[in-house]
């Protein structure tokens, strides 16, 4: 029925083999990482992306290619072409009906580069080329994953069909899946992925085009060489080997040439991020910066949008950005397990780089004046920037949450923060926290406030409450191959488990009136100070393991930057005072792996100072 519905626009790549285009560009969303996705159901799929670019009006469609993660166990399988997504009741079936042109096309069996596996691909070229305009054009597939026959089961190709690239853009997403979208939905915001489709687009594309898409807020150590760090677009009909570069800094104008190799393909759609070496600057300040992609290959650059104007942080060290996790769990909670494996692992992985605070509730571990309720459990928080799974994160699969702390952590912020505790009487029932936040800014009415937890470590018991519920076991065929496979060989109530990161005592987390002021100067240091009484508090096993958190927290609430420090006697602990000269230094990679020779990208500097204290510090290698 639907073949009757389709308009022919389409002929085999081989009818056309010899026809070759003066000018064309591969359109896709897509790159060269990618993920299944599926909903393990037999139904019917449709995924399209959309093509709205003004910069593409007037050019033609020629062929379209998708890549599917399933090759075989689906059928009904077509590309298309669409202004709207459109469902029609066909004998009582609700399927896509493209209103421009679409064609039934046999999934062919590939491989791609680097994986040990196989996938589907359509692939298919127009009669009549398609011209692009204003309004945009849906490109898209869709198949069907037929019932398993009896006795039998679909294979995990079939629940996991569609094959995705992980993307930012909100066209590069469109998903209707008949048993659980009823409708076409954008799920760009969900997945954060694209459909893998590719788009064969003709016409009058320049050969040399380079533009600057966004810079990111780039602060510098001072006296030290570092990059820029921009996002570039490619929309070039040439890959480019080389830019020539001029940028205006602190009234001295540089010129400069970057060398790519391998050189960076075209592409009209992702952005490349490319550092671009700048000169050391010799005094603190916020400098005004001017930067313009002159040539290409040497040639002279015809992008519109080839220069940028930004501001620079020039600082005393660039602060190392500790991302803060906040997870809400219960020992009576089966599936938040994997809560409990997510915060291990971290710990495990990042330790103090990453700030860890696990609020327990109706449990042996339940903290007077439990700050939040959630409608499901378990619950997380990262940065105070919405809430979020503590295993999968924003994402629907996998570790996602690594991925977003790993993010955080690269990710510069204009502020830090350092934090000590200490034992205020003999009998450790009293603790002094003081706190020092600096600025790389200058602001007016700021409305920051620094925020306190005291967390345990170490807290563990054998009685009923304190057996941890656990729903993997009966749901072990669902988990077979990933890293949590691992829980479903947990018994179903988990004894004797070590619960670290326990949030204690939740007075000073929404923050401190009056800790910052209003306005806040560049580089100059806040300090505040906090006290915790512990006395009459019966959650605390072990003194020994007690850790005090501080974190500034904007005026939006979410979280700016973060630090902890374990509880100690006041003999231990001296201030850092950076007066005092480096003697040596170790470099860290951003998971935490020591490095021996740093060479490009974001690391840990750990340095050993001439009065036996160590700081920490983010650097930048070009």
């Amino acid at each position: 029925m639907l073949k009757k519905l389709f308009a022919t626009c389409f002929l085999s790549s081989a009818m056309l083999s010899g026809v070759a285009a003066e000018s064309a560009i591969t359109f896709s969303y897509a790159d060269d990482d990618y993920t299944a996705w599926g909903k393990g159901k037999a139904e019917i799929y449709d995924a399209a992306i959309r093509i709205d670019d003004p910069a593409l009006i007037g050019k033609k469609i020629t062929a379209i290619r998708a890549v599917l993660n399933a090759y075989e166990g689906i059928e009904s399988t077509s590309l298309w072409l669409s202004k709207e997504l459109t469902l029609e009741k066909i004998d009582g079936v609700k399927v896509t009906v493209p209103d421009v042109c679409a064609a039934e096309v046999t999934p062919e069996k590939i491989s791609l580069p680097g994986i040990e596996d196989s996938f589907g691909e359509l692939s298919t070229t127009l009669a009549e080329p398609y011209v692009i305009t204003e309004d945009g054009i849906y490109v898209g597939y869709s198949f069907t994953v037929p019932a398993a026959e009896k006795g039998q089961t679909l294979t995990n190709k079939q629940q996991n069909p569609l094959l995705l690239s992980p993307c930012d853009n909100p066209n590069s997403l469109y998903i209707r899946a008949s048993k659980d979208f009823l409708k076409w939905v954008p799920y760009n915001d969900k997945l954060n992925a694209a459909a893998v489709i590719y788009v064969t687009v003709e016409g009058d594309f320049p050969e040399y085009s380079v533009g600057i898409k966004n810079v990111a807020t780039t602060y510098a150590p001072i006296d030290e060489d570092f990059s820029i760090k921009a996002v570039i677009s490619t929309p070039g009909v040439k890959d480019v080997s080389s830019l020539g570069y001029t940028y205006t800094l602190n009234g001295k104008n540089f010129d400069r040439t970057l060398e790519f190799d391998p050189p960076i393909a075209s592409n009209f759609v992702n952005g490349t991020s490319v550092d671009f070496p700048i000169e050391a600057m010799s005094e603190l300040g916020v400098f005004a910066v001017d930067l313009n992609i002159k040539k290409v290959n040497g040639m002279d650059n015809v992008n519109p949008k080839s220069n940028v104007s930004f501001t620079l942080s020039v600082l005393p060290y660039v602060p190392l950005h500790r991302p803060m996790l906040e997870e809400f769990t219960g020992t009576w909670c089966g599936w938040c397990t994997r809560g409990y494996f997510a915060l291990e692992q971290l710990n495990e992985l990042y330790g103090d780089n990453v700030v860890l605070a696990a609020y327990h509730d109706r449990d042996p571990m339940q903290v007077t004046g439990f700050p939040i309720s959630f409608a499901g459990f378990p619950n997380s928080t990262l940065n105070r920037d919405g809430t979020e799974d503590p295993y999968y994160g924003k994402s629907d699969d996998g570790f996602g949450m690594k991925k977003e702390v790993i993010a955080s952590m690269e990710t510069v912020v204009a502020a830090d923060i350092s934090v000590k505790a200490v034992w205020a009487n003999e009998e450790k029932t009293k603790i002094n926290v003081s706190s020092t936040a600096t600025f790389f800014e200058n602001k007016e009415n700021a409305g920051y406030k620094v925020g306190y937890l005291l967390i345990n470590n170490g807290l563990t018991g054998e009685e009923d409450g304190w057996l941890q519920s656990n729903y993997f076991p009966g749901a072990a065929v669902n988990y077979i191959g990933t890293e949590l496979e691992v829980l479903t060989k947990w018994p179903a109530k988990v004894p004797n488990l070590i619960f670290n990161d326990v949030v204690v005592d939740v007075d000073g987390m929404k923050g401190v009136d009056n800790s910052v002021p209003s306005d806040v100067e560049f580089n100059k240091p806040y300090a505040s100070d906090f006290s915790y009484d512990i006395a009459s508090n019966d959650v605390i096993q072990d003194k020994n393991k007690l850790y005090v958190a501080a974190f500034i927290i904007n005026p939006d609430g979410t979280i700016l930057n973060a630090n902890k420090v374990k509880v100690t006697d006041p003999s231990a602990v001296e201030d850092i005072e950076y007066s005092a000269e480096e003697v040596s230094s170790e470099y860290y990679d951003i998971s935490g792996v020591r490095v021996a020779t740093p060479k490009q990208g974001i690391f840990v500097k750990v340095s050993k100072l001439s009065d036996g204290s160590t700081r920490k510090s983010k650097v930048i290698f070009k």
